[in-house]
């Protein structure tokens, strides 16, 4: 069977499961065409439009189904916007660190440029930019299976110079996500930078009445600049996913940011920790198995939280910007003789402040890791708590240049 005809089956289909006329189901096929700027005479084209058509369908038959669990009453219609701000109460128990995905994207995008331009453009990967004598520039791109050109008077910003007077510069080549949303942006330049974040969060959140684990995820300048601390009660204002539970976003009109704030709460921290995230709290001396059970998992899922006293530290920055810390269990064996259990390495971020000295009881999350020479597992760190604080960080200063290093 052709692929149109197929499509045609499946207008069919959707009118009579949905309840239209076969004119109306067609309707809205025709539409997802027009809206999203699809080519039908490609095959390409046809299998974009058939999965947003069936994206749509979806949407709407999960819609009918809840009215008629509900009574009709559909207390679970999506929302978005600002009207749907809610107070969330509790504390952010790890926290990445905000990252730019274009930067990767733009080095890999040059490479691939360097190896093959005409393929990369044909693609619609990026447009390339020339400058005419008259200060203006050419640039060409491929959209919809179609190369044009147009003259344009400055480039975005998000160029990059391969050339003398030639540029390339990166665009959004997908005309649809996943789900089967079309995409507002193809064929757009992509933005100079795309600053993302995750913060992972216990607490209520609007009417809730117990406390829930949370994802948070944060973009542009919030995630730069939205950097609570862990392990601490606080408030703050965000929205809901309407569509992925358990999943919070910050407003973008600095609502989120400046409604930040940290409070006091009747609620016992360590008690909660064990409560909700009890899957993720390991003991020190099991966390080789901790690793080995959970390094296949995603990475949302491989956060560990444990707790140990400080044996050592250096706050000399490594070549990856992480400060180091060595935790270990007092009640564990120690083996003098062979290789036994010692401490746990922990990589500490910059970002997370170490402001205790050794012998201090520390609660730590973050993910596991594994060397390939040893095998030992240590941690990179994302939180960080003190329960019992002892002395001070012993900071370690590097000597000046032409400064003699002595005694």
């Amino acid at each position: 069977m052709q692929l149109k005809e197929q499509i045609e089956k499946e207008i069919e289909k959707y009118s009579e499961i949905i309840g239209i006329t076969v004119e109306e189901a067609k309707a809205v096929f025709d539409s997802v065409v027009s809206d999203n700027g699809l080519n039908i005479e490609t095959e390409e084209g046809l299998l974009v439009a058939r999965s947003v058509f069936r994206s749509k369908f979806a949407q709407l038959r999960s819609r009918q189904k809840k009215e008629t669990d509900s009574g009709g009453d559909d207390s679970t219609t999506e929302y978005t916007g600002p009207t749907f701000t809610q107070r969330a109460t509790g504390f952010f128990y790890a926290s990445e660190a905000p990252r730019d995905w274009e930067e990767n994207r733009r080095t890999n995008l040059l490479a691939e440029y360097q190896r093959d331009g005409n393929g990369t453009l044909n693609a619609g990967k990026l447009a390339v930019a020339v400058q005419l004598s008259d200060g203006r520039f050419e640039v060409t791109m491929s959209k919809n299976d179609e190369v044009t050109t147009k003259i344009l008077e400055k480039l975005p910003e998000s160029k990059m110079e391969v050339d003398e007077d030639k540029w390339i510069i990166p665009v959004d080549n997908r005309k649809a996500f996943q789900n089967g949303q079309s995409n507002k942006d193809y064929g757009k330049p992509t933005p100079l930078e795309s600053w993302s974040k995750r913060l992972f969060f216990v607490g209520k959140v609007g009417d809730d009445t117990v406390n829930q684990e949370y994802q948070m995820r944060i973009k542009d300048g919030l995630a730069k600049e939205f950097n609570p601390t862990t392990f601490t009660w606080c408030e703050f204002d965000c929205i809901p996913s309407s569509n992925m539970p358990n999943v919070l976003h910050g407003r973008k009109d600095g609502t989120t940011l400046n409604s930040l704030n940290y409070i006091d709460s009747e609620e016992n921290l360590i008690e909660v920790l064990q409560d909700v995230l009890s899957d993720k709290v390991s003991a020190l001396v099991s966390l080789d198995t901790f690793h080995s059970d959970n390094s296949h998992k995603q990475s949302h899922e491989r956060i560990v939280i444990t707790d140990g006293n400080v044996s050592n530290m250096n706050l000399q920055l490594t070549s990856n910007g992480n400060q180091t810390l060595h935790i270990s269990d007092l009640n564990a064996d120690f083996d003098y003789d062979g290789e036994g259990y010692s401490s746990f390495t922990c990589w500490i971020p910059d970002y997370i402040n170490i402001d205790f000295g050794i012998g201090s009881n520390v609660i730590v999350s973050g993910r596991t890791s594994q060397r390939e020479v040893d095998a030992s597992v240590s941690i990179n760190v994302l939180g960080l708590y003190v329960i019992d604080r002892h002395g001070t960080a012993e900071i370690v200063t590097q000597p000046t240049e032409g400064e003699t290093v002595w005694f």
